[in-house]
């Protein structure tokens, strides 16, 4: 996604067209027409779990069982890679979403922990690094606020994000 904004020169936009639609009509969709067998069941299906039903409801009118369905319906598993058998906008922006999107869930909450047990895993994670598959990091680490944040580094270029928002209290030590 970083690569692709980058390449946007707005100056190219037609008079009236909003940012918003320049920007998708020049998204490479074509990510999305064969995907490999473990990225899609990972990250589009497994990742359908990221997201609440408020979020899916509110951006493609449809609740997770049906984007699943939708999902399951609109590839075929060929050759260890499932393919796109008809684009059409709405599965490839439910793709590009499951994606790039950052209005996930967050990794955990204190209600499916328990205060005392959430409050000590945020704290046991303060500064772990995690290396994945590809050889990129990212740095875990107790925010200001008391929430976990990461530190990652895609593309050499690092970013960070709230992983686990606790609202302004600070943890308890």
């Amino acid at each position: 996604m970083q690569e692709e904004m980058s390449r946007l020169d707005f100056k190219n936009a037609a008079p009236g067209v909003s940012p918003e639609d320049f920007i998708f009509s020049r998204i490479d969709f074509s990510r999305y027409k064969e995907i490999p067998e473990k990225e899609f069941e990972e990250l589009y299906l497994g990742g359908l779990d990221d997201f609440n039903e408020v979020f899916l409801k509110n951006n493609f009118g449809l609740g997770l069982n049906e984007i699943r369905s939708l999902i399951k319906n609109s590839y075929k598993k060929a050759e260890g890679t499932f393919k796109l058998q008809r684009e059409n906008p709405v599965i490839l922006s439910i793709m590009r979403t499951l994606e790039t999107s950052l209005d996930d869930k967050p990794l955990f909450n204190a209600e499916e922990c328990g205060d005392g047990f959430f409050y000590s895993l945020i704290s046991s994670l303060d500064g772990v690094t995690v290396t994945h598959g590809d050889g990129m990091t990212t740095r875990l680490f107790v925010s200001a606020d008391g929430g976990l944040s990461a530190t990652f580094q895609p593309a050499g270029k690092p970013w960070t994000r709230v992983l686990v928002n606790v609202n302004g209290f600070a943890i308890p030590l």
